[in-house]
């Protein structure tokens, strides 16, 4: 373990203590990480993703949890990425609990949805149908994300935003989307913290791409491509690298993506370690070069509101795990059979107006759900269903983001008009496609939307 594995709750809440009162700047940053690697020598651990029954057996790189905390004066809000396969909303609650016990300041968690780090969900386990959850896991994972987040509100010091954006067909070919309609949501957005001295306080990235390039077969611990991401963008800028992914159902992934090793001229091996590190190093690059001429944004306030909403949930097997334990106590289906959730949008505002708006979105969004793009191909099961308005198209920032995994995760976020459980399969497939199996059901994508144009209804009124 490093040196930044340790560090007890109370010596977090000692920096806050310390932090001085009445912060007259319009904005103020601080950033903190936290270790959250697990133990390997005290029993196995169920590496999450793919298949059940993967037991790691070493340890690559190191898991974070990294957070980054803002405040306009008056409100604190702290997000955090950890490197995750995601947490369940109720799991989200208890940290949060530990935070409110020593700061006042709202909370986000979103989660990388690394495959190579440990079950947090329960679907991974020694086999299927056995829960991957440990207890004692979840435990290391709340009380350092706690201690992170408190780290970084009392650290807290003035600071100046950079906005910044990349595009380019190379980042486009680190995803290789698997189901029809093609579509991704490859663009590169940055957010940039310093300092009076203008030293980096934090760096926050948002993109979409699953980060499983090792698949499979790999039973290392590792934050795959997020680890060189983090290293080289720390190497160029300094501060903290957070990594918030955005809409990766679909799929997303770098899996079977063509990444041209410059070392031999030819594609990096699949599922290599070589392969994540030349995306992660590339998109570090990407990111820092995008920041050399981004100006400093004015901002005035920090803005999150959340909503609750409840989805019906006719997925089956989803039941069925729920019932069997598999789950563990953290995921509850009301009697209804729907499952209440959690739609956020966090605003940056200039005098009322908003800077950045990102939706938190608790789950895996089809990127058509995102940027546009939904298709009405053949042998969908809902093919006269409404088209869901782009979650980015409804927002009016000049900046916009879309925050993957944010506060829950329940799974694929699925364009209805594009959802297929019985045959013929879409697009006239051989068979089914990857997606709904690991979906609340239809109505996801809907509700989802609705409960961000509220919020988004809400805030515009405000500004008013």
């Amino acid at each position: 373990m490093t040196k930044a594995c340790a560090g007890p709750l109370a010596a977090a809440a000692l920096l806050l203590a310390s932090l001085p009162g009445g912060l007259r700047c319009e904005l103020a940053a601080g950033a903190a990480r936290r270790c959250i690697t697990p133990p390997l020598d005290k029993g196995p651990v169920w590496l999450a993703g793919f298949n059940p029954g993967r037991a790691a057996t070493g340890v690559h790189d190191d898991l974070w949890a990294r957070c980054l905390a803002l405040s306009d004066g008056s409100r604190k809000l702290v997000l955090c990425s950890l490197d995750s396969i995601g947490l369940f909303a109720e799991d989200v609650e208890h940290i949060r609990s530990l935070v409110r016990a020593r700061l006042s300041a709202q909370l986000i968690i979103a989660a990388t949805h690394v495959h190579q780090a440990p079950d947090t969900l329960g679907l991974w386990g020694p086999q299927l149908g056995v829960s991957g959850r440990n207890p004692a896991y979840d435990r290391l994972v709340a009380e350092r994300t706690a201690e992170a987040a408190i780290e970084a509100a009392g650290s807290l010091r003035p600071a100046t935003l950079r906005l910044a954006r990349a595009s380019s067909p190379e980042l486009e070919s680190f995803i290789n989307d698997t189901r029809p309609p093609v579509v991704t949501d490859a663009e590169l957005l940055l957010m940039h913290l310093a300092g009076r001295d203008g030293r980096t306080i934090a760096t926050a990235l948002n993109w979409a791409n699953h980060p499983e390039v090792l698949g499979s077969n790999n039973t290392l611990v590792t934050a795959d491509y997020a680890a060189w991401l983090y290293r080289r963008l720390e190497q160029r800028l300094g501060g903290v690298a957070l990594l918030f992914n955005g809409a990766l159902g679909g799929m997303q992934s770098p899996l079977g993506a063509k990444v041209t090793d410059p070392a031999t001229g030819s594609p990096a091996p699949e599922a290599s370690f070589r392969k994540a590190e030349l995306i992660g190093t590339r998109v570090a690059h990407l990111a820092a070069d995008a920041l050399r001429t981004a100006r400093p944004v004015s901002v005035s306030a920090v803005h999150y509101a959340e909503k609750r909403v409840r989805i019906p949930v006719t997925n089956a097997r989803m039941v069925q795990a729920a019932q069997a334990g598999v789950f563990g106590a953290a995921r509850r289906i009301g009697a209804d059979g729907s499952l209440e959730t959690l739609v956020g949008l966090l605003r940056i505002e200039k005098g009322g107006r908003a800077v950045l708006e990102a939706a938190l979105v608790p789950g895996e969004l089809y990127p058509e759900l995102s940027r546009g793009g939904i298709e009405r191909l053949p042998g969908a099961d809902f093919p006269d269903a409404p088209l869901e308005i782009p979650l980015k198209q409804m927002m009016r920032a000049p900046w916009r983001w879309l925050i993957g995994l944010a506060n829950d995760e329940i799974g694929y976020i699925i364009p209805k008009a594009e959802w297929d459980e019985s045959p013929p399969w879409l697009n006239n497939a051989a068979r089914r496609w990857y997606g709904e199996v690991n979906s609340l059901g239809p109505e996801a994508a809907a509700r989802i939307a609705a409960a961000l144009s509220e919020l988004l209804v809400t805030a515009t009124n405000r500004g008013k």
